[in-house]
């Protein structure tokens, strides 16, 4: 089996067994990759062994066979490169890095690579280690996602008409905002404020992040099946129903 040495982050973990773990790393030049680490946690009388953490950003070793795209690959070898204990001295930031690794994980496919999104990501968790609030470093990852797996919406204009004015609502299966004149016709929309469609025209700058996160989150949430399970811990509810 082919030997692979690249960069990772930790997306998941499932323990596997006492001293095993199942793994889904994010890797630089590979993409998406599921390992099994055996004896990752047996310990020695000298040493504990806790495993690999969520969220460890490291150079790993694994052996593969691409060819059989479901079998797990095996991990050989795992050095930590970058502790980022600042994320866990606030919750807020614990709370945004993982809603960025279970988006991460639920919309990128098996072994195909997304260096630029590899370096969004560890961007992210760098800069939310050290953040007072999440939402402006979380909404540029999300734009980051979105442009990565080629789920970017449109926000110029009505994805129905073309008008550039009167943008009142969004539509995540129709791909976009939709203007005054056509949202009546739409079975799955949601209102959106024009602070919101300011801030998405302008990329996270400055605005309303609240509403822009949750619009993007509403739009994931289209794309994964379901809503991830982190966004209620960094824009309450209330607030992502009325986009504001």
């Amino acid at each position: 089996m082919p030997i692979i040495r690249d960069e990772a982050i930790v997306l998941g973990r499932v323990d596997y067994s006492e001293t095993s773990q199942v793994l889904v790393l994010f890797t630089r030049q590979h993409g998406k990759v599921r390992a099994i680490a055996k004896g990752i946690k047996r310990g020695t009388k000298a040493r504990f062994a806790a495993g690999i953490d969520l969220l460890e950003v490291g150079q790993v070793v694994v052996s593969s066979r691409q060819e059989r795209g479901s079998a797990l690959a095996t991990l050989t070898e795992w050095k930590q490169t970058r502790s980022l204990f600042g994320l866990r001295e606030k919750l807020f930031r614990i709370h945004a890095a993982q809603y960025a690794v279970e988006i991460t994980g639920q919309l990128t496919e098996d072994w195909d690579a997304h260096a630029d999104l590899f370096e969004a990501l560890t961007t992210a968790l760098a800069d939310l280690s050290a953040a007072q609030e999440p939402l402006e470093i979380t909404l540029r990852y999300q734009f980051a996602l979105l442009d990565a797996i080629g789920a970017m919406p449109r926000f110029d204009v009505c994805v129905l008409c073309g008008r550039d004015d009167n943008l009142t609502h969004f539509s995540s299966f129709e791909g976009g905002l939709v203007c005054r004149h056509c949202e009546a016709g739409q079975v799955e929309k949601r209102e959106v404020s024009p602070a919101t469609v300011a801030i998405l025209r302008g990329r996270g700058g400055p605005g309303s992040r609240a509403g822009g996160f949750s619009l993007l989150n509403y739009h994931l949430s289209h794309l994964m099946g379901r809503e991830p399970e982190l966004a209620s811990h960094l824009v309450s509810r209330k607030t992502q129903r009325l986009v504001e």
